[in-house]
């Protein structure tokens, strides 16, 4: 009876402490696990999707697209080795008003799950009536998943291998 006392216990403890490394919204330091570095209303992707970068050649690459208007110079102050980026595009929309803003993040099941807050605008807002290719980037963090899925309500879910 003692021994199988011993073993629930041992079978419960597993559970919990398995349980409590599943799901994390903070890095081991207390970091955010993603966090909004910058937006902008013209990256220069007409397509919807995402481009990941991880070091400085990839992100000299993400400076020459076309239409791109993108904070440079502060992308190029991240450290690359402690943090990543996620650029989000839209891709083409006919009107501002559109946009990106990260919700949340999350860690499950070696998976880094970032919700974005997709802005589009009011049917009768006044918006600029010119083609714009807004997005988002994103710093993340490079440890502890395997797979990235980015999804929000209004975009399709977007998933790729670390």
């Amino acid at each position: 009876m003692m021994r199988f006392l011993h073993m629930t216990a041992l079978t419960l403890a597993i559970t919990l402490v398995a349980g409590c490394a599943v799901n994390r919204s903070a890095t081991a330091s207390g970091a955010p696990l993603a966090r909004q570095v910058t937006e902008s209303d013209h990256c220069g992707l007409t397509a919807p999707g995402l481009v990941y970068i991880s070091n400085a050649s990839e992100l000299d690459k993400l400076g020459r697209l076309p239409s791109g208007n993108l904070a440079m110079k502060k992308l190029r102050g991240l450290d690359l080795e402690q943090e990543h980026l996620v650029l989000v595009g839209l891709g083409q929309k006919p009107t501002g008003g559109y946009g990106l803003t990260l919700e949340s993040a999350e860690i499950a099941d070696n998976v880094l799950e970032l919700t974005l807050n997709v802005r589009k605008p009011a049917l009768d807002a006044m918006v600029t009536q010119a083609l714009t290719t807004p997005c988002a980037i994103i710093a993340i963090t490079p440890e502890d998943w395997k797979q990235l899925r980015v999804s929000g309500m209004g975009m399709d879910t977007i998933t790729r291998p670390r």
